[in-house]
């Protein structure tokens, strides 16, 4: 189908989740942000804590989407480098924002050391949101910027940069949504489901013939197995339907529903329903 949702992306910075320390909860939680945002997330991108590889994966989804969300890498520590790989591939100076610098000192008080307050040095520009309080940080890039080796932007683009904690990210993507015209306004986007014992392959010309049909709709088809009372697995499959019209996204759920054997059909989902 042919998506008009504006598109985002997300850039996960840390060696932690490349290493399998730590298990992702970030990236997940932002899909979701943005999925009631009205948005489509085109790619979610994994780097570790490099200045080359965090600017390289940074400059690429800039090319391809107006919006990005970065997490991880802002703290004060050794293998926090966000900052300053932003700064270098912008070709913004890394700069101290008194602002900020005020917030920490605030904040640490008589622990207030040299190293915490490199928590206040940002790429130029970038402007502090979802004030008072612990801000959020925001870059915006002109259309028409060049960043080598890539061709100048060919749209206006945003980047928020957040922090690595899942607790502290959405503190602060909720504060930015109880902003005013910060975020992409919220869109209706309809969901619905068919759930099914036939097994993909036995689906698949149904499907595709409700594909065809619905070229406005998003159809997506996710299979799991689960053991019966004999251990034997059986295929349980969810159908979803997606789609800025709420009528038509449940057309083609009926659509498909009417080619099938209802005995196929499942009225409800197990509890081991796949998401």
């Amino acid at each position: 189908m042919s998506d008009s949702r504006a598109k985002a992306a997300i850039l996960l910075i840390g060696n932690e989740l490349l290493s399998g320390k730590i298990r992702d909860e970030n990236g997940w939680y932002l899909t979701q942000v943005c999925r009631r945002r009205g948005l489509a997330v085109r790619e979610i991108a994994v780097v570790p804590d490099e200045h080359e590889a965090i600017g390289a994966a940074l400059l690429r989804l800039l090319q391809e989407v107006p919006l990005v969300f970065t997490s991880g890498g802002v703290g004060p520590t050794h293998d926090d480098v966000t900052m300053e790989a932003i700064a270098r591939a912008t070709n913004r100076a890394l700069v101290r924002d008194p602002q900020m610098e005020a917030l920490l000192r605030d904040h640490y008080k008589e622990r207030a050391t040299q190293t915490a307050l490199r928590m206040a040095d940002v790429p130029n520009g970038t402007q502090l949101r979802a004030l008072p309080g612990w801000p959020v940080m925001r870059l915006d890039l002109a259309r028409g910027e060049r960043f080598e080796p890539h061709p100048p932007l060919a749209h206006d683009a945003r980047l928020y940069i957040l922090p690595g904690i899942p607790a502290l990210l959405r503190a602060k993507i909720e504060a930015l949504e109880g902003l005013a015209d910060e975020l992409p306004p919220g869109r209706d986007w309809a969901l619905v489901a068919l759930h099914t014992r036939l097994d993909e392959s036995r689906l698949a010309p149904s499907l595709d013939a409700t594909v065809a049909a619905f070229p406005d709709i998003e159809i997506g088809s996710y299979p799991s197995w689960n053991p019966d009372e004999n251990g034997r697995l059986q295929v349980l499959v969810k159908v979803t339907f997606e789609g800025s019209d709420a009528a038509r996204a449940q057309a083609a759920r009926d659509a498909l529903a009417l080619a099938l054997d209802p005995a196929d059909l499942l009225a409800e989902p197990p509890s081991s329903d796949p998401a």
